[in-house]
């Protein structure tokens, strides 16, 4: 019976097959029987006469013969099966046949991708800075119209020491030879550097009678500038207002933090002797935020753009001018000229 065709399965290794082939060759060549009579040839039968005239027994193929030649045939079979089945692995995957056109055209689907993205986030960009701008221009019309109708909205109570058509909170004699008007907001970081740079010198010229000090306490600075402003007024109104000036400088919280709260600023006129039920009552009722309000809106017109600005006698000081020495100096000129019109 003859040996039967070995079926090559995609996944099996061709040392394995090979293998195979072996062993079915060696199990041929085992089994085989030798014989002097070759199977299917007539027994008696005589064999062809060699040349020369002497006749000689031609030996035909043996079993051994054939069952080699089988094997031979499997192995080389197996050999191409093989072959054939790598090949059309490599038609299935194209990850294994790769071409300059295909990195070329991955090259420039990866540059499209790339520059959609950056597209994508530049508008992106482009819309939230849109809307940035946008939200800053409704809160600059907000903060106008709020600006414009506060003094509206609040009744305007003033302190006794508010005096002059500017509202401002006079410290010192009335008839002093020099007048200066210092416009400060609260929570202005370079207001509480010019009170302890200024405010020694400032206090004595006060006590000897060469200056008048007139406050404007601004708020332009947020609400935590409302309710210092609005708690100096009611200090002002108990007389004391250059102590509570003095003490809020020295503990001023940092800009936009949320401080200045009523029980903050009735503790710190507690310790400047402020303790009557009037001033705890005008803290937290806000008595004085129409006037703090009126404040501003006389400060824009006057032409005060920022805090703080010093005038001597109505004359603005450069910033350079805002030192001990600087001040004195333009005090002691101010005292030698014309005195001009008070202003409160």
């Amino acid at each position: 019976m003859p040996p039967q065709a070995h079926v090559i399965e995609p996944s099996q290794d061709f040392g394995e097959l090979m293998s195979t082939a072996s062993r079915k060759s060696r199990k041929n060549r085992s089994g085989g029987k030798r014989s002097g009579n070759p199977a299917g040839r007539p027994a008696g039968a005589r064999s062809a006469s060699r040349p020369g005239g002497s006749a000689a027994q031609q030996p035909g193929p043996t079993q051994d013969d054939t069952g080699r030649d089988e094997a031979q045939d499997d192995t080389r079979q197996a050999g191409n099966d093989v072959r054939r089945n790598r090949n059309d692995t490599r038609r299935e995957d194209p990850r294994l046949e790769k071409s300059p056109r295909d990195d070329r055209r991955r090259e420039k689907a990866a540059q499209a991708r790339a520059a959609e993205a950056a597209r994508a986030r530049r508008r992106q960009r482009a819309i939230v800075g849109s809307v940035v701008v946008a939200l800053l221009a409704v809160a600059a019309l907000i903060g106008v119209a709020v600006q414009s109708n506060r003094t509206e909205s609040a009744p305007v109570v003033l302190p006794v020491t508010a005096t002059g058509t500017d509202n401002g909170i006079v410290v010192g004699r009335a008839d002093a030879p020099v007048t200066v008007d210092f416009y400060e907001d609260f929570q202005c970081p370079i207001c509480q550097e010019l009170e302890s740079t200024l405010g020694p010198n400032i206090q004595q010229m006060i006590s000897d009678g060469r200056i008048r000090a007139v406050y404007h306490m601004m708020s332009f600075l947020g609400p935590e500038s409302v309710r210092a402003a609005n708690a100096a007024a009611a200090a002002a109104q108990e007389g004391k207002f250059k102590e509570y000036h003095d003490i809020l400088y020295a503990n001023q919280p940092p800009e936009h933090s949320g401080g200045y709260q009523n029980d903050a600023l009735t503790a710190f006129g507690a310790r400047v002797g402020l303790t009557s039920p009037a001033f705890v009552e005008a803290v937290r009722n806000g008595t004085y935020n129409g006037y703090v309000a009126k404040v501003e809106d006389d400060a824009s017109k006057r032409g005060v753009t920022g805090t703080p600005t010093v005038l001597v006698n109505g004359r603005q000081l450069s910033p350079q001018a805002l030192t001990p020495q600087g001040f004195t100096a333009a005090v002691t000129s101010a005292a030698a000229a014309p005195a001009p019109a008070a202003t409160g």
